[in-house]
């Protein structure tokens, strides 16, 4: 719920094995001097010089991470990405005033460094993954996804005034857990609350102890009584996932809108969403007293479940602790569902909205993270995103317009109820088949930047995996 719990304290790096480098683009060596530009020009600094004393990284790294990383590591992770000439910068993309996407090549290849800071102003969340080629064909791209994970479905379509029109589909219509994508859904029903008058924008809420969840997100950290406009609200649940925002808005507007606005957007079996959980009943489910408490409830006919989830706000919500435990797949059957072609038609009914008088917000809200795609900007002028994900569960969902007006969706999702993920390469490599997808379909090039010839795509040491709720 990544939108990864990715914690204060998570430093990630995934290696790939590289047989050749491609020459790196022309590097800008100047960051903007913003609170998180200014950490990115100095780990940009220190890559040229390492190994990073202790001294120093506790100048800028957030003591919870730094501790639970360790100095020995993260000086490890920097020497695999900065290779022996260190990092250079090729794209800067700052997606909020404490967070920044960063594409920087080495001698080891193209990365993309996702960054954010904590409260402290230092670096909290810190993580390296590698670019990776597009596909040059459909039948690449598929044989690429199959082997991310056991259970795939795939969806690259047009997007007009009738609708999707797949272009490419891999199990379109299977429905797989979405994690935090359920909340376009969030979105579009408070879309639909402002349209017919029940809701306003502008209008306050306040942050209510007993409606806080787990992270990701901030609005956790607020204190009770703080109030801010429902925009506020929804724009946090989109850009960082903020899941204490969702559940506030979910209790705004009523389960049943929620359910409704599936309906409404087309999902072809809202059924399975029902009851529909808020982001603290899932950790509550999922965390309490584990498994026990998690397999009598999947247990339940679905009628006796909605009995039984006003019961989950009377149990305590389960510590930041407790969230970082949880590295395996813990019933992925229990979450929320939807396929890549529901996806694509939430897209769509999203977009309406968005072009609809007094819901330009909308769209606004949708555009403020691209999730680290970063297509070219010559080509391509907008970019939305939601995915979502938990310990074996993972699912990237874009939407694009081109500058010539032409619209997309690819709609990626992936599982194994088995095993986790490696999500550092899940992520690059499901990055990578999105943007070969949207290249294949439109005819233009979703990327500029040279990548790494990269082969063996095989990560070869995580130096660590923190809890993924997204």
């Amino acid at each position: 719920m990544r939108a990864l719990i990715r914690t204060v304290a998570a430093i990630t790096v995934a290696i790939i094995v590289s047989t050749s480098v491609g020459a790196p683009a022309a590097a800008d060596p100047t960051p903007p001097s913003s609170p998180v530009g200014a950490q990115v020009a100095w780990l940009l600094d220190v890559s040229q010089r390492l190994p990073l004393s202790l001294s120093e990284a506790s100048e800028h790294i957030d003591p919870a991470a730094l501790d639970q990383i360790g100095i020995g590591a993260l000086n490890q992770a920097l020497a695999v990405v900065s290779g022996t000439t260190g990092l250079s910068l090729v794209r800067y993309h700052e997606s909020s005033p404490s967070s920044a996407l960063v594409i920087a090549t080495s001698d080891t290849g193209t990365w993309l460094v996702s960054i954010a800071l904590a409260a402290s102003g230092l670096i909290g969340q810190l993580l390296f993954a590698p670019l990776l080629p597009e596909p040059a064909s459909w039948s690449e791209l598929d044989q690429r996804l199959r082997a991310v994970a056991p259970q795939v479905s795939f969806l690259a379509a047009t997007l007009d005034e009738d609708g999707c029109q797949p272009v490419h589909a891999v199990a379109a219509d299977t429905a797989r857990p979405i994690g935090s994508a359920f909340k376009l859904y969030v979105l579009g029903a408070l879309a639909t609350a402002v349209a017919a008058g029940r809701a306003a924008w502008d209008e306050p809420l306040s942050i209510r102890d007993s409606w806080k969840s787990l992270p990701t997100g901030t609005f956790q950290d607020l204190p009770a009584g703080t109030t801010l406009p429902l925009s506020a609200y929804a724009a946090n649940m989109i850009a960082i996932s903020d899941n204490t925002a969702t559940d506030h808005l979910i209790h705004r507007l009523g389960r049943p809108a929620v359910i409704a606005q599936q309906a409404r957007f087309g999902m072809a079996e809202p059924a399975r969403n029902v009851p529909f959980l808020l982001t603290r009943d899932l950790f509550v489910l999922k965390l309490t007293a584990y498994p026990h408490l998690l397999n009598a409830y999947a247990a339940l006919p679905r009628w006796a479940r909605q009995l039984v989830v006003p019961a989950l706000a009377a149990l305590p919500l389960p510590s930041l602790e407790d969230a970082l435990s949880w590295t395996a797949p813990r019933r992925i059957d229990v979450e929320w569902f939807a396929s890549p072609a529901d996806i694509c038609a939430a897209f769509a009914g999203l977009a309406e909205q968005a072009a609809t008088r007094g819901l330009e917000p909308v769209g606004d809200i949708l555009s403020i993270n691209d999730g680290g795609l970063l297509l070219d900007p010559v080509s391509w002028d907008r970019t939305w995103f939601k995915g979502g994900s938990e310990p074996g569960v993972l699912t990237l969902n874009y939407l694009a317009r081109t500058v010539d007006g032409r619209t997309f969706v690819v709609s990626a999702m992936v599982s194994n109820p088995d095993a986790a993920l490696p999500e550092a390469f899940a992520v690059a490599e499901l990055q990578a088949l999105i943007r070969g997808a949207f290249t294949l379909a439109s005819g233009v090039a979703a990327f500029d930047v040279p990548v790494s010839d990269l082969t063996q795509p095989e990560v070869a040491n995580p130096l660590l995996r923190p809890a993924t709720v997204l």
